[in-house]
């Protein structure tokens, strides 16, 4: 778990709903996966605004040449920040910490981009639609064999 400071505005190459990305100082990465007190590259993160509860799920990436971004920042974009309530070169306390799988799923299924938000939402239904598939399979081939009997 991590504490940042302050947000630093990612460029525009690093911006967007598509990306969806958050750039930290490269002490914080580890790149090879060994070290489980920092960050994975390119794995989600959970990003909390403890003040107002508001969270998003970015991947987490090293500073990439981005100037500001130290330490005690993090490089988000405009949607980050607006959805966290807090504003740019300003003071803000944040926590970030892996994402849990359940918290990436919550988050893409309520994604502001249609397309992510939809193909999401079909894949859950259709999840639950072969459960219920396969519940109801298991309970006729189990009625099936105790009449049988």
């Amino acid at each position: 778990m991590l504490h940042m400071n302050y947000v630093v505005q990612l460029p525009p190459q690093d911006s967007g709903l598509q990306l969806g990305i958050a750039r930290f100082h490269n002490l914080h990465i580890d790149a090879k996966r060994q070290d489980h007190s920092r960050l994975f590259r390119r794995n989600a993160v959970c990003i909390v605004n403890p003040e107002n509860g508001a969270w998003i799920i970015r991947y987490a990436m090293g500073s990439g040449g981005v100037k500001g971004v130290c330490k005690d920042s993090v490089g988000l974009d405009y949607d980050g920040v607006d959805a966290l309530g807090i504003r740019f070169n300003q003071p803000a306390q944040l926590v970030i910490r892996r994402a849990r799988r359940r918290e990436v799923i919550r988050w893409l299924a309520t994604y502001p981009d249609l397309p992510v938000r939809l193909g999401i939402q079909l894949g859950l239904l259709g999840a639950v639609l072969g459960l219920l598939g396969a519940g109801l399979g298991i309970m006729g081939l189990a009625i099936g064999l105790i009449s049988l009997l």
